[in-house]
């Protein structure tokens, strides 16, 4: 059975709102459905255990009221026999009941995985610019993981509890209506102490998952820039930083699980009061002889009330686990119903375009702080295009643009003359390859790294982006080759060869128009002729956008666009630049003076 591999669903249904507690069942419910079938199965497998309790239960209390006193010691032992058998088949049906649970709960977590990780997937990028990468990583693990964990163990005990409850008191009921109205004030104390700690623990537990995302982002954030840590001697204050937070998860996480823990103990206490009431009451009926309560009446009414107690207890007891669990549908409906980045109504596949790239009065801003002021540039076909300009000016801003990773606020940015958010992002990024400043390679093979840029590569043509790439020498040299696993990011390879790896991937992809976004800022000078080298074979024959912190690899280009403070300052050829004797010249000065 693949768990991994779930039907078509629609995962965007009601919104769940914070404290919307029949909401998020609801949802978690939907999920549960697809397994129908073998919820039924659970069903009938939890009657047929709960009658078996029901009838052996009575047939001891007969036993005593009848067979003993008569002396009937071989109808004893026959039915004593009956009995064990029941219990052995019980026993046995209990075990799949629990297999089948557990096998569902398995499909749900993994179909709700899925729903949330695809839809990250989808999530624009102004998500996480937002949004803690501990956070969403602690959501998509350790969230998901408390459903899982609610579906396994508190899911039976619900199921099968509210089944033996609803049994055991009609069983209690029809034995002796005097008892059961004992055992029902008792368990109406139980569920109002219950209900009123829940609604105390619902804000504790929910503070105590956000501490959990925050305290998973400061690890991430650790482990990442360990280096960072160690080299600025920074070890004291992370630690410090780190024992902060982690003593308000550790707080938050005591005071919502100590007030949940209230309630075992209460429990115990009214159902000792219980067994003593009862105990009382039958034997002051047995001795005045008003009623039909008998030793053995006495005694299966106590077995039925250890069977009814003890999941009402268990479901109470798991008050906890169970809003926890909430809390973390929550936070996971929260992102599954994030809206996906979508494409324009009317939006159009293309397969080809001649490169043409034009930015018209394009103005934008993350958040209320504007990045780019009325931009306008054009990129004529197979034209290198260069922008230059301080840290934060809005280079890698306008690149984004291109490839519609965000929403303009006015202006438009065409290609081929047509407006690319009319263009499906799919088809467009198609079109489009980017070669990053901080190549980042994911735990693969070298191969399937570099054919990321398209799936369909033959290993032949693959090894041909390598070459061209001048990334075969090294990568022939590994012990496994093509095939050598990367992990940790590749950090096994130097930043050189991680941006090769990245410049055959684009070579692979093939797309018309190229965005080389600072491709040599983190590189030594050894390596960078060779990256250099690389570069120049990727972008003939393309329209080249090249993003430069180091101005003299860009005096080639066709124009050079300065940006400061989101706005274009100034444009065109290196010569015309330096005759002009404005910003870049004296960027261009600073540098050459640096070098020397």
């Amino acid at each position: 059975m693949d768990m991994n591999r779930r039907g078509p669903r629609n995962i965007h249904q009601e919104k769940v709102d914070v404290g919307d507690w029949r909401t998020t069942v609801k949802r978690l419910w939907h999920y549960l459905s697809a397994d129908k079938g073998k919820l039924v199965i659970v069903f009938f497998l939890t009657i047929f255990t709960t009658a078996v309790t029901i009838v052996g239960s009575r047939i001891n209390g007969l036993v005593i009221d009848r067979f003993l006193r008569q002396n009937k010691l071989h109808l004893l032992f026959i039915i004593c026999g009956l009995m064990a058998v029941m219990y052995l088949v019980a026993s046995v049906f209990t075990y799949f009941q629990n297999s089948v649970i557990i096998t569902v709960a398995q499909r749900t977590s993994a179909g709700i995985r899925h729903d949330i990780f695809a839809n990250l997937q989808r999530l624009p990028m102004r998500y996480f610019d937002t949004h803690d990468n501990g956070d969403v990583m602690s959501t998509l693990t350790n969230d998901v993981d408390n459903i899982n964990n609610a579906l396994m163990q508190s899911f039976v005990q619900l199921f099968t509890g509210v089944i033996s409850v609803i049994g055991m008191g009609i069983a209690m009921l029809l034995l002796s209506p005097l008892l059961t109205l004992i055992t029902l004030l008792s368990t109406l104390a139980t569920f109002l102490f219950s209900r009123a700690v829940a609604k105390a623990t619902q804000k504790a537990f929910t503070r105590q998952q956000e501490a959990l995302g925050s305290l998973n982002t400061q690890i991430e954030e650790s482990v990442s820039g360990k280096q960072v840590v160690q080299k600025f001697n920074h070890i004291e204050a992370t630690m410090k930083a780190f024992d902060e937070t982690n003593d308000t998860y550790t707080r938050t996480a005591f005071t919502a699980q100590s007030l949940s823990a209230a309630i075992g103990p209460f429990n115990n206490m009214t159902n000792n009061f219980a067994y003593l009431l009862i105990t009382a009451a039958g034997a002051v009926s047995i001795l005045t002889g008003s009623s039909a309560i008998t030793v053995g009446v006495i005694f299966t009414f106590l077995i039925y009330l250890r069977n009814f107690t003890g999941p009402v207890n268990n479901m109470l007891n798991l008050i906890n686990t169970v809003q926890l669990s909430l809390v973390s549908a929550q936070r996971v409906f929260a992102v599954i119903d994030e809206k996906p980045e979508q494409d324009a109504p009317g939006a159009i596949a293309i397969d080809h375009t001649d490169g043409n790239v034009t930015f018209d009065d394009v103005t934008f801003a993350y958040d209320t702080r504007p990045i780019l002021k009325d931009v306008s540039l054009t990129a004529k076909q197979g034209e290198v295009v260069a922008l230059v300009g301080p840290t934060g000016a809005g280079k890698t801003t306008i690149m984004n643009l291109l490839t519609n990773l965000y929403p303009l606020q006015s202006g438009r940015v065409l290609l081929d003359g047509r407006d690319v958010t009319t263009i499906q992002r799919a088809s467009l990024r198609r079109l489009v390859t980017v070669v990053q400043q901080e190549s980042f390679l994911f735990t693969m093979s070298i191969r399937e790294n570099i054919r990321m840029g398209r799936p369909e590569a033959t290993d032949e043509e693959v090894q041909q982006a390598a070459e061209r790439a001048n990334a075969h020498t090294f990568i022939s040299q590994l012990p496994d080759g093509y095939d050598t696993i990367l992990t940790e990011n590749a950090s096994s390879l130097s930043q050189g060869q991680r941006q090769l790896l990245s410049i055959a991937r684009a070579f692979v992809t093939g797309a018309p128009v190229l965005v080389l976004d600072e491709a040599t800022a983190s590189i030594d000078s050894n390596t960078e002729a060779d990256v250099q080298k690389a570069m120049t074979a990727l972008m003939q024959d393309k329209t080249s956008f090249v993003i430069a912190h180091r101005l003299s690899t860009i005096q080639a280009a066709d124009q050079i666009i300065v940006i400061n403070q989101g706005e274009v300052i100034e444009r065109g050829t290196h010569k015309e630049l330096l005759a002009k004797h404005g910003f870049y010249a004296d960027l261009y000065e600073s540098q050459f003076e640096t070098l020397s």
